[in-house]
Parts: structure tokens; C-alpha cells; sequence
């Protein structure tokens, strides 16, 4: 039987999309009553601010209507004096942002957090920063704008190692574990709630018990992922007895119950796991969470359809479907009538049960809910078997197995970018200690200004000998400021190049594109997007310090290749992206076959050993098919670019594929294009160019 959660901890416990927007709307929410009190930490100081005003602000933040608190917070803005601490307007402006963002009022969110930006950038500490950066990633998230959300990961982190206002590191903190929660990288989630909880240690206020009890929640669902189950149920009985002792039973009773639920059905301890829910059921009940009650209930259902209890399954799914068609819920309600089916079966009511389960297949078939329906099919198919059926059994789990493979595509080419971001780290890795060295180098120039006043009081008595020690600090002074601007010049070379290859980075790209929208009025441009054929198997059989040789060999090939207008950029790993301006159509083509025969042309020296290497690429023109960048901007043709080099290794490496052609109005080849390259291909949506390379010796 089906299973259905109100958390994406999870694969078989699936989160609805709108409640995954409304996990961001929690997570906006926890931000307006977050920690307020501000304690230096990381630097030797830390941002002014006005406590007046920001308590005044935590008072707002009380008011439940949203238009209310939007109403409060723009009538503070209108008042407040020229001498408010940047830090606190910063915290104004970006409370209203969010606020706009929530009555999805987006344009008007962007504007603001522009304004809090340009003021954040002013200012001689990161907490700001960190706190722009981390606001608009929610309202990004709240957009479902994923991969823009993905590029402000670094800034954010590195945003943080400077950030001592606890308010600030508990929200950026909280919001990164939730995004690398639900992209299941949950060792880097942890890592944030630990960091997130650092900053509730700091404060003793009303809220910090809030806080505490959230994040032992959030954590224990970690735990769960991660099939520690033990250690999350630890934690969920903890969370239960704490706040009941403390009165706050009502925040998180019912979300608790719901996660001891699940984490007791996975050890498969169903009577635990029935209590559990049925506790969660009755108190959803008595305060109106009609959404969540159609979960409880559905599971409950599931449990005892395990037991073998199937006039009580009836019973309560019966129930869940009252509920899910009083609040038009009709994709829980579809899955409520698949249950029952499921339970007609089981009862020999066969052929009524395989009917309803099949109409309910074909709902989520129709509306591509595919997740659910790949599960969905495997539950058909235990039904087909139990009816004696074999040909339908067989039929649905090729389908279900079919699917599973679409959908590990898509999402493969989904979270490619995110992936590419969360995993290269180095340059992130080098700029934290960059930034590191220079709060070493602040804090001793904070410290010569000290002994630069104590000498100026002893002047008085030993003039002559307090004007040699000036000097010699002087001069120190003067030597750690020129090693500060190498820092800071270092750094900023640093953030716009790959430290092994010397090419250029994501940064540089965004950056140039930017400049080029305003210098540029006619774009004519390409991409080339590839990738190394087999580096792990080289990295494997070599050893890294060769795989990094091959990858410095690549860049020197590429540049070599390419002309000094051309972009080279290590994409990530062993992927590089060259952007190519004023190109024509023709010489595209030809350029890429130039590329897949100059890096099969000899193999790689590396040491004694040498390694032959292939690519395979994905190119394309942009703009593509004359789309304005309202229609398809640099990002989204970089993605078809990106499909169409998985194409090429999926058809057997080495080779290049080139969307050339646009073949129908792009409003009705939209949604293909986004997701279903071969689907495009098929219906000559779109016309493609394969180049093929030399014949390599690398065994596939």
C-alpha cells in the first residue's frame, strides 16, 4: 500500500510539491522569530545595531496576518532615521522582501532585496550579506527558481565564516540544511543544523526553546534518512518529553508523531508505529489540520492492510476519503481510492479492486505525477499477482521499471548543475581560508592601533622615544596593510578562476554575461559543453595526480584550440564549458569536430604512464532559434546543451550532439525541451548535428 507523509524524509514517504513550498514558507516564518541578540564570535567585533528598533521589529513579527505585518513593516521603513545602523535596515528591508515574496508579489521582493544589497555591500562586516544572500535564496526557493537558488550557495557559506549576529547564523544555517535535506545530501544537512544550533546556544530568550526543539526535529528526520533510526527515535523522544515539560506540546506534537510514525514503520514495529499515528490522527482532529489528518489516516490504513486487517483498513481509509474530498485534495483523494482498491483485492474482490486501482493509475499517469505512480505500479502489480494475473503483473513493473530509469535521467540532468556546485568546493574551500588570513590580518591591525594609543600616552614623558616606537609600528602597520591589499587582490583573482587549471570559473562567466547584456545589443554567441570520457576509471586506475594532470592538459589543448574573445571555463569535475562570442552559424560545427579530434589525437604524458582521453560534448548557438532572453536565457540554452551531451553518452562517448534547429513555435516545444531531449528529437521538435571522434583505445 501506498504511504504518504507531510516531510520528505523519505522516497517512499513523498512530500507534495505544495508542500515543499510551504516547508520554505516555515523556514521564512522561523527567520521573522528567530534570535535577536547579537554576540561576536568569529571577528574581534561585530555590527551595530538598534536595539529599539529591533525589538520593535520582533513585535511586528508577532502579527499573524501577513498583509498586517507587511503594512507594520513598511510604515517602520518610512521612519526610520538616516542614522539607523545599516544591519538593522538591512534586517527592515529584507523582512519586507520576504513579506512581498509570501502574497507572491515577486517584482517588488526583488527591488527591496536590491536596496538591501547595495546597502549590505556598503558595510564593513558580512552579517548583512549573509542575511541578502540567504533571504533571497528563500524567495528564489519559494519561486521554484532551483538553479538560481543553487548559485548563491558559496556566497552564502563564505558569507558565513564572517558572520557573528546569531539571528542571522541561525536562519542561513537552518535554510542550507533544508536544501541540502531535500537534494539528500544529508551529511552537509547535519553539518548546518550543528551550526544553526551553535548560534541558538548563544541566546537565552523566549524563542531559544523554539528553536532548540525545531532543530532536534529536523535532525532526527536526518537521522532517519540516513536509516540511523535508533538515534532518530532517540531524538523524537526527547523532542516529545521536552516539550511537553515545557508547555509547547501544540507547536510540535503532531509533526513529531507523524515522524515517530514512520520511523517505527520502517523498523517495522507496526503496532508501535499504529499507536503513533492514530495519537497524531486524533490530535490533527482536534485542531482542524485537515491536510494532515488525510496522511495520518492513510497511513494508519497502510498498517493495518500489513496486519492483515482489512475491515479496519476499509474503515479508516473510508474516513480519509470524506476528508480529502471536503478539502479538494484530488490527488490524495486518488491515492485514497487506490488503497481501497488495493483492500477490494486482498477481500477477492478482484476485478472491482484492479478497475479502481487502475483509474487511479491513469490520474497520476495523466497529470505526470511519476514518482508516485512508479510506486503505485509496483502495489498493481502485488495486486495482479494475488488476482492470478501474470501478463498484467508482468506488464505494470516493466513499466514501473521503465519509469524509474525516466526519472533517474531527468533528475540527473535536474541536479546536474546543483551537484556540480555542492561537490567542486575547492575554490569555496580557498576562498574561506583567504577570508580566514584576512580577519588574521584585521585583528592585528586592531592590535597595532591599541599599541599606537598606548604609545601616544606615554609621549608626554618619553617624546623622543615614543616617536621611534611610533615609527617602527608605523612601518608594521604600513607592511600589514600591503599584505592585506595582496589578500584582498589575490582574492579577488581567486574568485573568478579554477585554482588547478587556471581557467575561468562559474563567477567569471555570470559576471561577463552581465556586462554583456549592457554593452552588447546583438548577441551571436555559442556554447560548448564537455566532458571528459571515463575520468573516473583514469582517476581509478592512475591516481588522482594524474587525473589532475589529464584535466590541465585538457585546459591547455582547449586554449590552444579557441580564440583570445573565447571564454574557457571548468564547468565543475571534469566538465568545460567554452563560450564562444561572435561565431558563425557554420563554424560551430566545425570547430567542435576540431575539438573531438585534437584530444583523441595523442595521449596524455603523465609521468611514465600515458593516457589516452576522449570527450563528449554538447553544443549549441545562443541565443537559440532568435528566443529573447526572456523566452530562453543563457542558463536555460546552457541546459539543452547539457541534454545534449548526455545525449552523446548515452549513444556511446566520444562523440558531440548540436541542437541546431528550432522546428515549431517554442511556446508549444517549451515543456519537451526542458525535460525529454530524445523525446524532441524524436518529433524533429528540434533538428540535431552528431559529430563523431577518431576511434579511441579506452574500453567502455
Amino acid at each position: 500500500m501506498t504511504m504518504l507523509s507531510v516531510s520528505h524524509r523519505s522516497p517512499r514517504l513523498r512530500m507534495p510539491k505544495w508542500l515543499a513550498i510551504a516547508g520554505i514558507c516555515v523556514l521564512v516564518l522561523l527567520h521573522h522569530l528567530s534570535i535577536t541578540s547579537a554576540h561576536a564570535v568569529q571577528v574581534t567585533s561585530a555590527p551595530v545595531l538598534d536595539e529599539r528598533l529591533e525589538q520593535e521589529m520582533d513585535a511586528i513579527l508577532e502579527i499573524t496576518d501577513n498583509k498586517q505585518r507587511l503594512q507594520r513593516l513598511l510604515a517602520l521603513e518610512q521612519s526610520l532615521p538616516a542614522t539607523t545602523p545599516v544591519a538593522t535596515k538591512v534586517r527592515n528591508l529584507s523582512y519586507i522582501a520576504l513579506e512581498r515574496a509570501l502574497l507572491q508579489d515577486y517584482s517588488a521582493a526583488e527591488q527591496k532585496l536590491a536596496e538591501a544589497e547595495q546597502l549590505a555591500n556598503r558595510a564593513p562586516f558580512s552579517d548583512s550579506l549573509a542575511e541578502v544572500y540567504a533571504t533571497q535564496m528563500a524567495i528564489l526557493l519559494l519561486q521554484e527558481r532551483r538553479v538560481d537558488a543553487v548559485s548563491l550557495l558559496d556566497d552564502i557559506e563564505i558569507a558565513l565564516v564572517q558572520t557573528s549576529i546569531p539571528r542571522i547564523r541561525y536562519y542561513a544555517n537552518n535554510l542550507l540544511a533544508s536544501f541540502y535535506g531535500q537534494r539528500s545530501q544529508f551529511q552537509k544537512s547535519l553539518q548546518h543544523l550543528l551550526a544553526a544550533q551553535e548560534a541558538v546556544s548563544e541566546t537565552d530568550n523566549d524563542r531559544s526553546l523554539l528553536r532548540r526543539l525545531y532543530l532536534k526535529q529536523e535532525t532526527a528526520g536526518v537521522y532517519a534518512e540516513l536509516k540511523n533510526y535508533d538515534a532518530a527515535l532517540k531524538l523524537v523522544n526527547e523532542a516529545l518529553k521536552e516539550s511537553e515539560q515545557t508547555g509547547m506540546s501544540e507547536w510540535f506534537y503532531g509533526d513529531l508523531m507523524l515522524l515517530k510514525g514512520y520511523i517505527e514503520t520502517s523498523q517495522e514495529k507496526y503496532e508501535a508505529a499504529l499507536a503513533s499515528y492514530i495519537n497524531a490522527e486524533q490530535f490533527a482532529a482536534r485542531n482542524f489540520a485537515h491536510g494532515i489528518q488525510v496522511v495520518l489516516l492513510n497511513n494508519i490504513g497502510d498498517i493495518d492492510i500489513r496486519r492483515g486487517a482489512y475491515d479496519d483498513a476499509r474503515e479508516v481509509l473510508n474516513r480519509a476519503y470524506r476528508i480529502a474530498e471536503g478539502i479538494n485534495d484530488t490527488a490524495t483523494l486518488k491515492l485514497v481510492e487506490f488503497n481501497l482498491g488495493f483492500v477490494d483485492v486482498h477481500q477477492g474482490n478482484q476485478q472491482a479492486g484492479l478497475e479502481q486501482m487502475e483509474a487511479a493509475i491513469d490520474y497520476y499517469r495523466d497529470n505526470q505525477l511519476r514518482l508516485s505512480l512508479a510506486e503505485m505500479l509496483g502495489e498493481i502489480a502485488t495486486a495482479y499477482e494475488i488476482a492470478g494475473r501474470p501478463r498484467e503483473q508482468a506488464r505494470a513493473l516493466q513499466e514501473q521499471i521503465e519509469l524509474f530509469e525516466e526519472i533517474y535521467a531527468a533528475e540527473q540532468q535536474q541536479y546536474i548543475a546543483d551537484m556540480q556546485s555542492i561537490y567542486d568546493t575547492k575554490d569555496k574551500e580557498q576562498q574561506i581560508e583567504l577570508l580566514q588570513q584576512q580577519n588574521q590580518l584585521k585583528a592585528q591591525l586592531l592590535e597595532n592601533e591599541k599599541q599606537s594609543r598606548l604609545i601616544l600616552g606615554l609621549l608626554v614623558l618619553l617624546a623622543a622615544f615614543a616617536t621611534v616606537i611610533v615609527f617602527m609600528l608605523y612601518r608594521a602597520a604600513r607592511n600589514a596593510n600591503r599584505k592585506l591589499a595582496k589578500v584582498n587582490t589575490r582574492l579577488a583573482d581567486q574568485s573568478i578562476r579554477d585554482p588547478l587549471t587556471g581557467l575561468f570559473n562559474r563567477r567569471a562567466l555570470q559576471q561577463q554575461l552581465q556586462a554583456d547584456r549592457r554593452h552588447r545589443k546583438v548577441l551571436r554567441d555559442a556554447m560548448i559543453l564537455l566532458d571528459v570520457d571515463h575520468f573516473k576509471k583514469i582517476n581509478d586506475d592512475f591516481g588522482h595526480n594524474l587525473g589532475d594532470t589529464v584535466l590541465v592538459e585538457v585546459a591547455r589543448r582547449l586554449k590552444q584550440l579557441c580564440r583570445e574573445t573565447d571564454r574557457i571555463i571548468r564547468w565543475g569535475g571534469e566538465e568545460f564549458l567554452i563560450y564562444l562570442t561572435d561565431i558563425d552559424h557554420d563554424v560551430l560545427p566545425q570547430l567542435t569536430q576540431r575539438i573531438l579530434n585534437e584530444m583523441a589525437a595523442e595521449p596524455v604524458k603523465a609521468g611514465d604512464e600515458f593516457i589516452e582521453i576522449t570527450v563528449t560534448a554538447g553544443f549549441i548557438h545562443y541565443p537559440f532559434a532568435d528566443l529573447n532572453n526572456n523566452q530562453m536565457d543563457w542558463e536555460q540554452t546552457l541546459q539543452l546543451a547539457d541534454l545534449a551531451l548526455y545525449a552523446g553518452k548515452v549513444h556511446g562517448r566520444n562523440q558531440a550532439w548540436g541542437i541546431m534547429e528550432l522546428n515549431i513555435p517554442f511556446d508549444e516545444a517549451r515543456e519537451v525541451l526542458e525535460y525529454d531531449l530524445a523525446t524532441a528529437i524524436e518529433k524533429n521538435i528540434v533538428s540535431v548535428l552528431t559529430l563523431h571522434g577518431p576511434k579511441s583505445q579506452i574500453p567502455k
